[in-house]
């Protein structure tokens, strides 16, 4: 249940975070009104299931965290990803490439620095 729960909130913060900053910077919400950030839905559910199911396979509180770290590390990049993927790709397809793909990836590499070290005795299956 917990998984759910952060699957749906991590959805959540991507269409959210681009609502805010279009408030703050225009003083009011899109023409559209709040249904225009729902094209960030979709990359924020594929980027919230590859988070989650990478912090669940993490054997270590080490690996967790550097999946996390890896993640947070990566949001500035998908957030100008997704943007600008709005501008190449039709639709919800810009954003979830473009602000995708840097998510997923520094999730995955926090995943993988954050494996066993040499001599540790644990293997990296």
């Amino acid at each position: 249940m917990a998984r759910i729960a952060a699957v749906v909130l991590l959805t959540l913060v991507w269409p959210a975070a681009q609502l805010l900053v279009f408030l703050l910077r225009f003083g009011g919400l899109p023409p559209g009104g709040a249904a225009e950030s729902l094209v960030f839905v979709p990359m924020g559910l594929v980027t919230a299931i590859a988070a989650v199911w990478l912090w669940g396979r993490a054997e270590s509180s080490r690996r967790r965290r550097l999946v996390l770290v890896g993640y947070i590390a990566a949001s500035p990049f998908a957030f100008i990803g997704s943007l600008v993927g709005g501008l190449l790709l039709p639709g919800a397809l810009g954003p979830l490439v473009c602000g995708g793909v840097p998510l997923i990836a520094g999730c995955y590499l926090g995943y993988a620095i954050g494996g066993p070290r040499p001599g540790d005795g644990r293997t990296g299956a």
